[in-house]
C-alpha cells in the first residue's frame, strides 16, 4: 500500500493522474494512521518547480562543469613549464601514436559476444550470451533488428527460440533497448528485480545485482513493468516515465518524529519524469551510451557504485554517513583522481586511493 501511495503522490503532484487514481489515493490516504501532509507537498512541489525541472538540472551541470573547468586551470599552472630547447614535433608524434594504439585497443575490447553451443543441447534451448567489457559500451543488434547497447560490464542473454513466439531476453546491468514493433511477439525483458513487457519503444533499464535500486526509463511508447517481489501489481509506464524501485524494501520507521516527517528508510517506488536536455540527444539517464555519467542529486553511496563501473576501481567509505551526501554533475573525459577531486570542490571529504582502492572518509 506504501508503494501505491508513493506513486499515485507523485502522478498528483505532477499533474498526470486520473479522476480514478485521485480517489484511489484519497481512499489510500484514509487507511493510513500518520496521513502524508499532501497540502504541504503540493505547496513545495509548487514553489520548487517554478523554473523547469530540465533548466534546473541544467544550470547544476554548468555550475559543476565551471568547478572542473577551474580544476583543469590548476592542473595547467602547476604543470613545469616545457624546455624550449626540446623538439616539439617527436613529441606531438609520440601522443598522437599513444592516440592511436589507444583507439585500437578499445575497439578491440568494443563488444564481448559469447554463444554457447551444445550438441545435447536442444536448438531452442541453445543460448546466445553478450557480455560488455567492464571499462566499456557494447551494441547488440537482435536477430529481429532490435537494438540493444550494454553498459559496462552487463550482460543480455536470448536462447535461440527468440522471436518464435515471444521475444524474450535476460538482462543482468544496464542497457538502452530500442525495440522493433511487432505486435505478435512481444518483447520482454527480465532482470533479477523487474520484468518489462513491450511491443515496440525505447528505454533503459539499470539493474545491477549489487545496486540498492533499480530504474527503467521510457524514451518512446509505453512499457508494462512487474516488480517481481510483488508480481501482483503491474505497472505500466508512459513516455519519459521514470520508476525507480527500492532493492532493500526497507521497514518503514515508526518512531517518525511527526506526521509531517517522511522518513527517507520509507520503501519506495518512486515515479518521476526523465531529465531531456535541449542540447543532448539524449535524456540524462541515457547518456552513459555517449560514455557520459550524468547524475541529479545521486548520493554518494550510488554514485560510487557508477565510479566503480565507469574506471574499474573500488570505493570503500569509513563513514557511512558520507554515503549520504547527494551530488549534481556530470563526467565525460576526466580521469578516476579528477573527477574525486571535482565532488571534493563541492563538499567536505577526503579520500585516499591503494592502486585501484579507495577510500572515502
Amino acid at each position: 500500500m506504501i508503494n501505491n501511495i508513493w506513486i499515485l503522490i507523485g502522478k498528483k503532484l505532477s499533474g498526470e493522474a486520473s479522476s480514478e487514481e485521485l480517489r484511489e489515493l484519497e481512499e489510500l490516504l484514509q487507511q493510513v494512521e500518520d496521513q502524508y501532509p499532501l497540502a504541504l507537498l503540493e505547496d513545495i512541489w509548487k514553489k520548487t518547480n517554478q523554473t523547469p525541472a530540465d533548466e534546473k538540472l541544467e544550470n547544476k551541470w554548468k555550475a559543476f562543469e565551471t568547478k572542473l573547468d577551474v580544476f583543469d586551470k590548476i592542473e595547467t599552472e602547476a604543470e613545469p613549464a616545457a624546455d624550449i630547447t626540446e623538439p616539439a614535433k617527436p613529441k606531438r608524434g609520440i601522443i598522437k601514436f599513444i592516440k592511436i594504439i589507444s583507439l585500437v585497443v578499445a575497439a578491440s575490447m568494443a563488444v564481448v559476444f559469447i554463444v554457447f553451443r551444445d550438441k545435447n543441447i536442444p536448438d531452442g534451448d541453445k543460448t546466445s550470451e553478450i557480455t560488455a567489457p567492464q571499462n566499456g559500451i557494447s551494441k547488440v543488434q537482435l536477430p529481429d533488428g532490435s537494438k540493444v547497447w550494454l553498459n559496462s560490464g552487463s550482460k543480455l542473454v536470448y536462447a535461440a527460440s527468440y522471436g518464435t513466439d515471444v521475444r524474450k531476453v535476460s538482462l543482468t546491468g544496464e542497457a538502452l533497448f530500442d525495440v522493433v514493433k511487432d505486435a505478435q511477439h512481444p518483447f520482454i525483458v527480465t532482470t533479477p528485480t523487474i520484468s518489462i513487457k513491450v511491443l515496440g519503444t525505447k528505454f533503459n533499464v539499470r539493474a545491477y545485482t549489487n545496486d540498492r535500486t533499480s530504474e527503467a526509463s521510457l524514451l518512446r511508447g509505453k512499457i508494462e513493468l512487474t516488480i517481481l517481489k510483488n508480481p501482483e501489481k503491474q505497472i505500466i509506464l508512459k513516455a519519459n516515465d521514470k520508476l525507480t524501485i527500492n532493492n532493500e524494501q526497507p521497514a518503514l520507521n515508526a518512531a517518525a518524529s511527526s506526521k509531517n516527517d517522511i522518513n527517507e528508510d520509507v520503501p519506495l517506488i518512486a515515479l518521476s519524469r526523465i531529465h531531456q536536455i535541449k542540447q543532448d540527444t539524449l535524456p540524462s539517464e541515457a547518456l552513459w551510451i555517449e560514455n557520459k555519467l550524468a547524475f541529479d542529486a545521486e548520493d554518494f553511496g550510488s554514485l560510487a557504485q557508477k565510479l566503480e563501473r565507469r574506471y574499474n576501481v573500488a570505493i570503500s567509505f569509513k563513514n557511512e554517513d558520507l554515503k549520504k551526501i547527494r551530488f549534481t554533475g556530470r563526467f565525460q573525459n576526466e580521469s578516476i583522481t579528477k573527477a574525486l577531486k571535482a565532488l571534493q570542490g563541492t563538499t567536505y571529504f577526503h579520500y585516499k586511493t591503494n592502486n585501484n582502492q579507495i577510500l572515502v572518509y
